[in-house]
């Protein structure tokens, strides 16, 4: 892809980030791959975000990690976009996850940085993504900012300026984190270039103030979502407003069971009537005593539609 095309590149509508399918067992449940295209596609998505936090990417082998991403390409073909995770715990991993998106035709790919050993300046940070971005050259790539996961609080601002001539193919970054003004920088170092995807399951309209319209949240949030956006753009503040109370209260009930992955899967396999199975370790299984109380919480809440 040609720099002009990079420059152009941006996504578009919404993006999803899917809770990966496991079996009881804890093995990928490879048969529910098309049903779950079929509700996102329905619940108003155009993308897929694949084996990020929300997916326990990190928690599966490398070859679960191309496996999975291949079962996602070949469900999605003409329905979705995938752009894929390929971040690990250190460089050369991911360098092999970057070749293998590459393969096989995502239209983007991101990456957070490896934080066991964490950089301690952003220029390092820039090599570091510099080494990922590098092996798959006609890929868009994303840097992926999550420092309350990382461990890793450095500017992500700063990384854009430092980044834009060092590495050709990056369009932009997720930012995951939680400070607002941190994101609203972002998309001011170069507007016609880099592009600041919100990860946020619950802050839509604050993020909008800021210029900033794409979403990368959970797949329970695509049609309210959708309906927020959509108010938002009439100019209708009264009814959007109400969406997002609607949107904050659902996510409310995700955190008064402790907000953790475990609570949002189980809440996505209550709304959607999809069985996508349980967490793997470390995270904890929901237990049934506390699945019925969100059930019930859920049913009161009433549609997502």
């Amino acid at each position: 892809m040609k720099e002009k095309a990079f420059k152009n590149f941006k996504v578009v509508g919404s993006v999803a980030a899917p809770f990966t399918p496991f079996r009881s067992d804890g093995e990928i449940n490879f048969d529910k791959f098309e049903e779950y295209v079929e509700y996102l596609k329905d619940h108003q998505f155009q993308y897929v975000f694949v084996n990020g936090t929300l997916a326990e990417g990190m928690s599966m082998t490398l070859e679960e990690r191309k496996k999975v991403a291949e079962a996602w390409m070949k469900a999605a073909k003409g329905k979705l976009k995938i752009i894929l995770h390929v971040g690990t715990s250190n460089i050369k991993d991911s360098q092999d996850l970057a070749k293998h998106a590459s393969s096989i035709g995502v239209e983007a790919m991101a990456s957070l940085c490896p934080s066991y050993i964490k950089p301690t300046n952003e220029e390092t940070l820039v090599d570091t993504m510099c080494e990922i971005a590098k092996v798959a050259p006609e890929v868009p790539f994303f840097y992926y900012c999550i420092n309350f996961v990382t461990g890793i609080y450095l500017d992500p601002f700063k990384f854009l300026l430092l980044a834009k001539d060092r590495i050709p193919n990056l369009v932009g970054l997720k930012h995951s984190s939680k400070e607002l003004n941190n994101a609203y920088n972002c998309t001011l170092v170069d507007p016609n270039r880099f592009q600041v995807l919100m990860g946020t399951d619950a802050q839509f309209l604050p993020y909008f103030t800021f210029g900033i319209n794409v979403p990368v949240t959970a797949p329970y949030m695509g049609t309210l979502f959708y309906k927020l956006k959509k108010a938002y753009d009439s100019r209708d503040r009264e009814t959007a407003q109400a969406i997002q109370t609607r949107i904050l209260e659902l996510n409310n009930i995700r955190g008064k069971y402790g907000a953790g992955i475990e609570i949002a899967k189980a809440m996505f396999g209550i709304l959607s009537g999809i069985d996508i199975g349980p967490v793997r370790l470390p995270i904890t299984r929901l237990t049934a005593d506390r699945q019925n109380m969100l059930k019930k919480d859920l049913e009161a809440f009433g549609p997502v539609e």
